[in-house]
């Protein structure tokens, strides 16, 4: 037996065929697109890797030392890696060429809210500002690019803060 919609059979369709949809099935429909596009947007966000515990140390005085080469994600330029809060300020760091990195302040400029890593950057969850994987603006209510936070590069390890 197959099952078909009420709405799809000949008795709720006019003259022209076109089917009569009542507000009950639209709506039923309308939350249906919405969840699937919920799931969809959930999957095609990536969270940038953490990097791993016993490659970042917290400094007495508030700065962070990542010890690059235990962080497979810097392994390659492009790669990104979160290292947790410096100074209160959550934070990820972006390998721009062979020898230069790049500490990224994750809070949106629009209103501060932490942004997540997508295919394509950053994207603010709030508000819907993007940004290059680099911090550039990219579009959005943001007004600027995501803040740098300070980093030296110094014998293998990464000083951030």
């Amino acid at each position: 037996m197959r099952i078909r919609a009420r709405w799809v059979t000949l008795e709720y369709m006019d003259e022209t065929g076109v089917p009569h949809i009542s507000r009950r099935d639209a709506l039923k429909a309308a939350a249906g697109l919405c969840g699937i596009a919920l799931v969809a947007a959930g999957l095609s966000t990536a969270q940038a890797s953490p990097a791993p515990s016993n490659a970042v140390t917290q400094l007495s005085d508030g700065r962070v030392r990542v010890r690059l080469g235990a962080v497979p994600a810097l392994a390659s330029v492009g790669g990104v890696a979160t290292i947790g809060n410096v100074r209160g300020v959550p934070t990820a760091i972006v390998r721009v060429s062979r020898n230069k990195y790049k500490a990224l302040n994750l809070r949106c400029t629009h209103q501060g809210s932490t942004v997540v890593e997508t295919a394509s950057g950053w994207r603010c969850p709030a508000h819907g500002s993007t940004f290059t994987e680099r911090g550039a603006k990219v579009s959005g209510p943001a007004a600027a690019p995501l803040r740098k936070v300070k980093a030296r590069r110094k014998r293998g390890a990464l000083f951030v803060g």
